[in-house]
């Protein structure tokens, strides 16, 4: 453990030759990671090689992403209800999926283009983001708002490859539109769907305004300030909005969906009341004018 913990802190000093041109990297994911015990420091230094910008050494971050996936999947199954896991796990688990947010989110950042683009790890970068997405689910708001950082740089950076397409309304839109979707799109299509329901259930409260008669008698609006929660609902009304711009078709259907559950009572309770309506309110001004009247009308119906 004292030597992992050494390795940690010296890792970004140690030149590259020694990190990627020896066994280290193959070490630590083969021998320590699978360990309880060596798990989270492992993790940690894995985090710290796979933020390593560096483009001469493509090759090894590719095996690098393979071999940690690999073993990743035989600690954590993707099959697992993690939201319900993480509530009854011990300590060293919580720090392990904590651990776990920050590495994946860190390593596609800086190379999830590589890896996106090498074929046969499509399926596996796939897998990755699922984990992200069971991740983001964990009801834990630190941890949250790691997973939080990702989703928003990637959906921006899809929505600013093609920022200004064409938008047919939805009632005159072909079933065939879908043909016009870049190519990026379409492979991160499931993914962002799920994190649409993420950022939709889980949405901030957004900044409180009151109506308050002031000393001089005057009616005036009082800005309730929190500073932390107001970032929080400014990044995930960001992060939704480019979301509801790549698909407003799906950002649609699934509000539908959840007000028929608050209706019909199989999702109902005030904090998911609420927090549906703050999603439908942040994402004002992200449709087509004639679907948002539509979309409006809906809501209040």
């Amino acid at each position: 453990m004292g030597t992992l913990e050494t390795l940690l802190r010296f890792v970004s000093w140690i030149p590259l030759g020694y990190i990627f041109e020896t066994n280290m990297v193959n070490t630590l994911i083969d021998t320590f990671f699978t360990v309880p015990m060596f798990r989270n420091v492992t993790l940690r230094c894995l985090t710290e090689i796979g933020g390593i910008q560096v483009s001469q050494y493509e090759d090894k971050f590719i095996d690098f992403f393979r071999r940690t996936m690999i073993q990743l999947k035989t600690i954590m199954p993707l099959t697992i209800d993690l939201k319900t896991a993480y509530r009854s796990a011990k300590d060293d688990d919580q720090k392990f999926i904590q651990n776990l947010a920050l590495f994946l989110s860190n390593f596609l950042k800086e190379h999830g283009v590589l890896i996106e683009r090498t074929v046969d790890l499509k399926e596996i970068l796939l897998e990755s983001l699922q984990y992200l997405v069971l991740i983001s689910e964990v009801e834990e708001i630190e941890i949250f708002k790691i997973c939080l950082e990702y989703w928003n740089i990637l959906s921006a950076e899809l929505y600013r490859e093609v920022p200004y397409q064409q938008t047919t309304p939805l009632y005159i839109r072909s079933t065939n539109s879908s043909n016009n979707t870049p190519t990026r799109r379409q492979f991160y299509a499931v993914i962002l769907s799920k994190v649409r329901r993420v950022m939709i259930s889980r949405m901030a409260r957004p900044e409180e305004v009151l109506v308050v008669e002031n000393e001089r008698g005057e009616v005036v609006r009082e800005f309730m300030k929190d500073t932390d929660a107001i970032n929080l609902y400014k990044n995930m009304r960001e992060t939704l909005v480019y979301l509801t711009h790549l698909d407003y078709i799906d950002t649609e259907s699934i509000m539908t969906e959840k007000l028929a559950n608050q209706v019909n009572g199989s999702e109902w309770s005030w904090k998911n009341l609420n927090t549906l309506c703050w999603a439908i309110g942040s994402i004002s001004g992200a449709m087509v004018e004639d679907d948002e009247k539509r979309f409006l009308v809906t809501v209040i119906k």
